[in-house]
């Protein structure tokens, strides 16, 4: 006689902005035991970690636990149990950790030369860099010291999967951190852009939105932890449980030329 035990599952959410209700996971019974699938309703890869129990039942990916699901992938074939001992009980359990991103993305995208966020004619200094000692320790980060509403321009041409523009406070601790107004955008090899700190509704875009690089996204604000207006931009990949910020360069003056922004310097945009 056949018996199943107890399907149980725990969702662990990894402690980030993105952790969202845009996942799930569900199984299909069939006759040789189930087949796990997912449905990924972000409009960017989502990295899944399972940890499973398993009662007489086998992986056909073997030992592997972590999977990428395609953006808006529905009905996503992640693996199946099949059992080992027909005329024995079977079941399973597990729990999950997933984010955005691609978990196994390597760094093969810091050659590529990112616009300036700010329209042509303009020029803004940086008055916090990469690793900079106020809030930027071992994150490679910018602020751009923009008044409030200048407008903020896409650094390279993706498509919009967080915007977050319904806070209107600021303060100088870290903890205001969860009253930041931000728009994230996914790009095609993988990396991501967010543009924080951005004014109350201040965002020009709606997630599920492309954009092209040079298009209007946001306007400049001072809202979360922050100590005067600015726009502070990372370009990231993110695995399951870290962001890792990259150094870029940036096409400055013409844009014949492209450099790694340093702090206290300005940089006009000319092109």
């Amino acid at each position: 006689m056949q018996n199943s035990f107890l399907f149980l599952v725990f969702l662990f959410i990894t402690l980030t902005s993105f952790a969202q209700k845009g996942l799930k996971v569900y199984d299909e019974k069939t006759e040789n035991g189930y087949v796990i699938y997912a449905n990924n309703n972000e409009y960017c890869p989502v990295s899944v970690e399972f940890n499973f129990s398993l009662k007489n039942l086998k992986s056909s990916k073997d030992n592997q636990r972590i999977f990428v699901i395609p953006a808006q992938a529905k009905k996503f074939k992640v693996l199946e149990l099949n059992i080992k001992e027909k005329n024995e009980a079977y079941g399973f359990n597990y729990n999950i950790a997933y984010n955005i991103g691609n978990h196994f993305l390597s760094e093969n995208s810091k050659s590529f030369e990112y616009d300036l966020p700010f329209p042509t004619s303009k020029s803004y200094s940086i008055y916090q860099g990469y690793n900079g000692k106020f809030s930027h320790q071992n994150k490679n980060a910018l602020d751009f010291d923009m008044p409030i509403g200048s407008k903020i321009l896409a650094v390279r041409k993706g498509i919009i999967i967080k915007v977050v523009d319904k806070y209107n406070r600021s303060c100088l601790t870290s903890n205001c951190n969860r009253y930041n107004n931000f728009v994230t955008v996914y790009h095609e090899d993988g990396t991501f852009a967010e543009y924080t700190h951005i004014k109350y509704k201040g965002s020009a875009v709606k997630v599920g939105q492309k954009i092209e690089k040079g298009e209007l996204i946001a306007y400049s604000g001072n809202v979360g932890w922050s100590t005067g207006p600015h726009l502070h931009l990372e370009i990231f990949t993110q695995n399951i449980k870290d962001r890792k910020t990259l150094p870029v360069k940036f096409r400055i003056d013409d844009g014949k030329k492209s450099v790694y922004l340093k702090e206290g310097s300005t940089y006009l945009r000319d092109y």
